[in-house]
């Protein structure tokens, strides 16, 4: 560990007191470090998982190459929350420490998952009375040192309250958010933030404690549903929110897995939950609000394509769920749209094609029934994804071979059928009763 004698100590009294401590929190030894360390204006989280050492390293310092670069009159640290039992990430990370920026890495208390290991890094970054908290994901590899000013910026500037990315996120890991986060949001609250599922982000301590004091840590939301939840919540919450341009967003790959189904689940369980918990905010036909974004720290801005891609598998997917959920897509579905995705299943791979106005539809007969149904939340989370497969497969078809700005144009189009079929959603909320 870095040496913080010369350092001012602060007294338990000034620590904050956060919901019981029902969340995660970082070991006690670290914890005891934050309390010595004093202060820091800018705090910078990143959370690591096995087998994702090079990635991490990489990400943290490029992070603090951009705190001293941009930030050289503002006192920085980095905190990280590892996941894994080996400790070779979390001794390569404390090998980065100095006595300018030091470096605290730990494993943490509670549950292991995406949303415990953030609320760790809040709860020891709110110990140093910071002035802004950047999470970064130690998966990415794009991560630049100009990373750290555009995210933080407004925030350090007292202008908004959580700042998430605008960039390039390739399909198809971004396709969750260009087909249904980014949709759900615009129509149902009026706000345009491109990636509400990102994994990148700045936020104000004021928010940050506010996070910590919900009684949201024994849910979903303590895994994989974090990065959306935390959106919508600042969004339904009237947190001011911005977005930062960032270029490009590459993580390291990982094959389809058990985790990644998971990861689903518990990302749209959480935002088909909010559907429910925001619905008298749902704005009925009026302008969606643009969000301010800051482009001063972009990189000059690169055209890339959509590359060709043989969906065959997804295609496959969607025709294996109906054989494994339609009893329950009959419970869930209109028979018109089971129809249609009967339809579907028959159409060869040449034929096959999943309209958007058809994916919004049934993206609103799953949130209603999320919510008013009496069958278990996560089955019938599961139950989209063989659907979300055959909306990708097509949604691939229709990019492949734009632009960056014709991609754009196509996800902008599909929120429009999530906006113009608002008065659906209303009507089958109103209308639904268990069948």
């Amino acid at each position: 560990m870095a040496a913080f004698s010369h350092l001012p100590t602060r007294s338990p009294a000034h620590l904050p007191t956060c919901c019981l401590m029902l969340h995660a929190t970082l070991k006690n030894f670290a914890l005891e470090t934050l309390q010595h360390l004093g202060q820091a204006d800018l705090v910078i989280g990143i959370s690591t998982y096995p087998r994702r050492s090079k990635t991490a390293i990489h990400a943290a310092k490029q992070a603090i190459l951009g705190a001293q670069r941009y930030f050289p009159h503002l006192r920085a640290a980095l905190i990280n929350a590892d996941v894994g039992i080996n400790p070779q990430t979390r001794q390569n990370l404390q090998k980065l420490a100095s006595p300018e920026l030091p470096v605290i890495t730990s494993r943490y208390n509670g549950v292991l998952g995406k949303g415990a290991a953030v609320s760790a890094i809040l709860h020891g970054a709110l110990l140093l009375n910071p002035q802004a908290i950047i999470i970064l994901d130690g998966q990415t590899t794009s991560v630049t040192p100009e990373w750290i000013p555009a995210l933080s910026s407004f925030v350090l500037n007292k202008q908004s309250d959580l700042v998430k990315p605008r960039y390039h996120w390739p399909l198809p890991d971004g396709g969750l958010s260009d087909l249904l986060f980014y949709p759900f949001i615009r129509a149902l609250w009026g706000t345009s933030m491109r990636h509400p599922a990102a994994a990148e982000y700045a936020l104000s301590p004021a928010l940050a404690q506010t996070l910590l004091k919900q009684d949201v840590w024994q849910t979903e939301i303590n895994r994989y549903g974090f990065d959306v939840w935390l959106s919508a919540f600042a969004i339904t919450q009237n947190w001011r929110v911005a977005q930062a341009a960032l270029g490009s967003k590459e993580t390291a790959s990982a094959k389809q897995s058990a985790a990644s189904l998971t990861a689903f689940k518990d990302a749209v369980g959480v935002m088909l939950r909010q559907v429910y918990l925001r619905q008298e905010l749902w704005p009925g036909k009026t302008p969606v609000k643009s969000t301010p974004t800051l482009s001063k720290f972009a990189p000059p801005v690169k055209t890339v394509f959509t590359s060709n891609k043989d969906c065959a598998e997804y295609i496959e997917g969607l025709a294996l769920g109906w054989i494994e959920y339609r009893a329950l897509w009959k419970r869930i579905m209109l028979p018109e749209h089971l129809l249609a995705v009967e339809y579907l299943t028959s159409r060869s791979n040449k034929q096959f094609y999943f309209p958007s106005d058809l994916w919004a539809k049934i993206a609103y007969d799953f949130a209603v029934v999320y919510n008013k149904g009496e069958r278990d939340p996560d089955a019938i989370a599961l139950a989209l994804y063989p659907l979300y497969l055959g909306r990708l497969a097509s949604f691939w078809g229709e990019i492949a071979g734009l632009s960056n700005v014709g991609r754009a144009g196509t996800v902008a189009a599909q929120a429009v059928e999530f906006e113009e079929h608002l008065p659906y959603l209303k009507y089958r909320w109103d209308q639904y009763s268990e069948q």
